[in-house]
């Protein structure tokens, strides 16, 4: 009984000392204010260029959903299905694509002398 008494309290002192490492690491990190003007030049352009993705992103969700939308009204829940179609055979289309094309020539050597 005296151990798990002793566990308790450790087991105690252990959460505490870490709850109180945490509470410092909070409370020491301080954001710190551009103290410079090409500081925060910098920190405008990062934050427009921020703002451009959210507004990137947003427009292409909005997109996605109309189109979506008109699938809907079209198709109805077919819509959303992919469609059925075999797969290329590309063995096929390789030897189409090899008896097409020249046929490779013997070069000539030419001699400079």
């Amino acid at each position: 009984m005296p151990d798990d008494a002793a566990k308790k309290k450790q087991m105690m002192q252990n959460f505490l000392n870490r709850k109180r490492k945490m509470d410092l690491k909070v409370e020491g990190e301080e954001i710190q204010k551009p103290s410079t003007s090409s500081e925060m030049i910098k920190e405008d352009e990062t934050e427009r260029k921020n703002e451009e993705k959210f507004n990137k992103a947003k427009k292409a969700l909005l997109f996605d959903a109309k189109r979506a939308k008109d699938r809907a009204k079209e198709m109805g829940p077919q819509g959303y299905l992919k469609p059925k179609i075999p797969s290329t055979n590309k063995e096929f289309l390789r030897r189409t694509i090899q008896s097409t094309m020249p046929r490779g020539r013997k070069k000539e050597v030419v001699d400079d002398k």
